[in-house]
């Protein structure tokens, strides 16, 4: 009682009744506008993507390129940015540039020579190897049985149990969430998003200049390379479905 007494007081909690929370939630259910949707309030109060960083967004790229070529060091993943997806992506990637294919190149060779190229670079860039394990990123061999780990794994995550049972269905998953994959079938899937991009980018007209296309053919041709930040960035709104839905 007293307790109560001097929490609802006015000027303190004071407090609200059961009816009123629930025809509140009947109406919001109903489509009413009671000025009290949380979700709505939550994405309002919430900052965004703002011009200043899309204008500065250039030159912040042009600054980390003029550093990878100064320290002669590439710049891939910190797994800092997005989930353990997004790094295995992004090394997949980067390992067909550094077999010095270009998109065309890719489709041209058989995924088993992607799987053989990228694991030889794997096997003799011991600084590279170390870079991928070091952020908790595990490696497939091309045979499928032999995995290079360091002492963190993102994938799988820890649910309480040290232990976890090895199946095929497992490794897949596993794979698919957080490890980079070097085994052929995974360079097919590779070939078949690059010519989902090639084909992407046969349907926009040679002579088009409005704005309706994000990524034009001036976007992809700035270099022949393969690069991996466009590439994944692609992947994650085509193949992943994670267009923003608010610009």
């Amino acid at each position: 009682y007293e307790e109560f007494t001097a929490i609802t007081s006015r000027g303190q909690m004071e407090f609200i009744t059961p009816e009123e929370i629930a025809n509140v939630v009947l109406w919001e259910i109903k489509g009413g506008n009671t000025g009290h949707d949380i979700i709505n309030a939550l994405d309002n109060a919430t900052m965004g993507p703002t011009y200043r960083a899309g204008y500065l967004r250039g030159s912040a790229l042009q600054k980390m390129q003029r550093l990878q070529k100064e320290h002669k060091s590439d710049s891939v993943a910190f797994e800092l940015l997005g989930p353990p997806k997004l790094s295995k992506l992004l090394y997949e990637a980067y390992l067909l540039k550094r077999c010095k294919f270009t998109m065309d190149e890719v489709l041209k060779h058989s995924p088993e020579f992607l799987s053989n190229c990228t694991q030889e670079i794997i096997r003799t860039d011991a600084k590279l190897r170390a870079e991928i394990l070091s952020i908790g990123i595990p490696i497939l061999m091309a045979d499928g049985k032999k995995l290079l780990r360091g002492p963190e794994m993102k994938i799988p995550a820890y649910r309480g149990s040290n232990e976890l049972e090895i199946t095929r269905e497992n490794i897949e998953k596993w794979a698919a969430e957080g490890w980079i994959d070097l085994r052929p079938e995974n360079f097919k899937l590779w070939q078949e998003r690059i010519k989902k991009i090639k084909e992407e980018i046969e349907s926009i007209p040679e002579d088009d200049t409005s704005s309706q296309y994000d990524r034009d053919r001036e976007y992809w041709s700035e270099t022949d390379e393969v690069e991996p930040g466009k590439i994944v960035g692609w992947l994650f709104l085509q193949e992943e479905q994670g267009l923003r839905m608010k610009d």
